[in-house]
């Protein structure tokens, strides 16, 4: 049996002499008092064993922990090494009362460590398995063997007590458990510069986080552009619906794994690049030709030259209702005009819708031959298509926002990513690196086209106008450019690879330094000279930006004079502060870039652009 007693101690020790009624035996009374001081120091002696060994186990556990958070990148770690501590004072709590000795126990752990020849655990055992008389009884001064037997423990109690009294107090001192002190401190020793050391692992788990965090913002964001769409979704069958739900879908992903980046970007990819499929590219082109033939038909409707100045085909479908119920009160030569000035629209009409054209030109086909019921109904459906073709194009054009938006938290995902992957990069390498490829650091030398420099445009427009009665003018115009750069220099390093419209799963990274051609330069400040403080922007006959364009003729025959005058000039009024007017400007591009689907760099180039100009910088 190991002194200070062991679980087998707790079995064999003889129970506590404390009786149910009535006072102790004198010496009973004395024993029992000397072992609950020795109980009481035989507790704290278990508890700094098991307080040694926790600390042992801690520091172990520490140091495995630690170990494995240099070698891979655990977010938790410092989470866990807080709650060991923690966790190991709780059970050496529990250990600690649980290690509680008995009355019992403290007798054998005195009799082992004081050699007393257990008369202490004798002295409690006969206490309880023999029950003795009052002293100088009748009963015990017999001479049979019962009172033999009863005089003979009251000697050995009296010479147990007596022992008992000659103990040290400090018989059960605490003492220093030398295997796992050493285990500790050696722990400890080591833990000390694993926790405080700069880990390599640290950059890692900061970029993972920052990619979760990304993550989660674009699925806010993606949550945000379902919700518009689903409240502008006419029914289940409208693609703005459809969308809706996989965009749901989607945010639900990159909210229940955020850290599979490539299959987020192939996600991603993939909805865009069948969301691209579904866009019409020449929409804002049918959007200009709807507002200036429903603005045109408004005026022919109604004989006012300003009705419906901004094309709402909505209005032109009620004043082209009131028209048919005025057809019957219209005189043949009426008639016959109005028909002249909707066969001058169906071209435009055919270009802003197929059926609005073929609903104008059967109306002006009726009119044409005095069939008002049959122009009546052609001008119902013509009211009818023009307010379908604009229901497409606010389609379309919700659609091309809400693939603006995916490419845009493409292009922020990939470049929390690429963060990710730079705290796992290794040495650079000499060579030529491929922008389609994962990314990766190197130096070398190359060369590069792209659309970084200026470049040249080419624009084609129409324009008709009628110069006799009421005019009416419209026109349409297309521009394209491209440019091409080239530049030499070393290359080393990370950053984001602009570019839109990739279906890539891995968005590559890189940089350069050298010479380049292209607006590269950083923001100017917005002081100019005098000579460029004013820009032309006569707001007042042209309209502001993204308001509708229209020529409207007057009536009646002009007369053509030529001749050349000199003098000193008019100031026409129309040179305006370009810090009043930048607004605007800034607006107008923003909405375009949202209502239409162009590529990222476009975009970035746009908005440094303005940037550069900002009168606020």
């Amino acid at each position: 049996m190991r002194p200070g007693g062991s679980d087998d101690a707790r079995r064999f020790a003889p129970p506590d002499p404390r009786p149910t009624a009535g006072p102790l035996d004198a010496d009973l009374a004395v024993i029992r008092r000397g072992l609950v001081a020795h109980r009481r120091r035989l507790w704290i002696r278990r508890i700094t064993r098991r307080a040694f060994m926790f600390a042992a186990v801690l520091v172990a556990s520490e140091l495995v922990l630690w170990l494995l958070a240099r070698v891979f990148p655990l977010e938790v770690a410092p989470a866990l090494g807080g709650a060991m501590p923690i966790a190991g004072l709780v059970l050496l709590l529990a250990a600690a009362t649980l290690a509680r000795p008995t009355l019992g126990e403290a007798a054998l752990a005195v009799d082992a460590e004081a050699h007393t020849g257990d008369r202490i655990a004798t002295a409690l055992s006969l206490a309880a398995s023999v029950e003795l008389p009052e002293a100088g009884s009748d009963e015990e001064a017999g001479v049979d063997d019962e009172a033999e037997e009863h005089r003979f423990i009251r000697r050995q109690r009296r010479d147990a007590a007596r022992v008992l009294q000659t103990i040290p107090a400090g018989l059960f001192r605490p003492r220093v458990s030398r295997t796992p002190a050493i285990v500790a401190l050696v722990g400890v020793i080591v833990l000390v510069p694993l926790i405080f050391l700069p880990n390599p692992q640290d950059t890692a788990i900061a970029a993972a986080r920052q990619l979760r965090d990304e993550a989660n913002r674009q699925a806010d964001k993606i949550d945000e552009v379902a919700k518009d769409l689903e409240h502008k979704g006419a029914d289940s069958n409208d693609p703005r619906t459809k969308l809706a739900q996989e965009l749901r879908e989607l945010a639900k992903q990159l909210r229940e794994r955020p850290a599979d980046l490539e299959l987020n970007l192939a996600t991603l990819g993939s909805v865009e690049s069948d969301l691209r499929a579904q866009l019409d590219p020449a929409t804002e082109q049918r959007a200009s030709s709807l507002a200036s033939v429903s603005r045109a038909l408004s005026r022919a409707a109604t004989g006012q030259p300003t009705a419906n100045s901004a094309g709402d085909p909505k209005e032109t479908a009620r004043d082209l209702n009131d028209l048919g119920n005025k057809l019957d009160n219209l005189t043949p030569e009426q008639q016959k005009d109005l028909a002249r000035q909707l066969s001058e629209l169906q071209s435009a009409a055919s270009q802003a819708d197929g059926a609005a054209g073929q609903a104008l030109r059967d109306a002006a086909q009726s009119l044409g031959q005095g069939n008002t019921a049959g122009a009546k109904a052609a001008l119902d459906r013509l009211g009818q298509a023009l307010q379908s073709a604009s229901g497409k194009v606010d389609v379309n054009r919700d659609l091309a926002a809400a693939a603006s938006k995916l490419q845009t938290a493409r292009r922020d995902l990939a470049n929390a990513g690429n963060a990710t992957s730079a705290g796992q990069q290794g040495q650079p390498s000499q060579g030529q690196g491929n922008p389609a490829g994962s990314p990766g650091t190197g130096q070398g030398q190359g060369q590069g086209n792209g659309q970084a420099s200026p470049g040249a445009g080419q624009g084609q427009g129409q324009g008709q106008g009628q110069g006799q009665g009421q005019g009416q003018g419209q026109g349409q115009g297309q521009g394209q450019g491209q440019g091409q750069g080239q530049g030499q220099g070393q290359s080393a390093g990370q950053g984001s690879l602009g570019g839109g419209g990739s279906n890539a799963a891995y968005l590559g990274s890189g940089s350069s330094s050298g010479a380049a051609r292209g607006p590269v330069n950083g923001n100017k400040p917005a002081a100019v000279g005098p000579d460029l403080a004013s820009v032309f922007a006569p707001f007042d006959r042209v309209g502001k930006p993204g308001d509708p364009s229209y020529v409207a003729g007057t009536g009646g025959d002009g007369q053509t004079q030529q001749g050349n005058q000199t003098g000193n000039g008019v100031d026409n009024g129309a040179l305006t502060p370009y810090q009043k007017v930048y607004a605007d400007f800034y607006q107008f591009a923003q909405t375009s870039l949202e209502r239409d689907y162009v590529p990222l760099s476009v975009k970035d180039f746009v908005r440094d652009y303005f940037s550069s100009l900002d009168p606020t910088r």
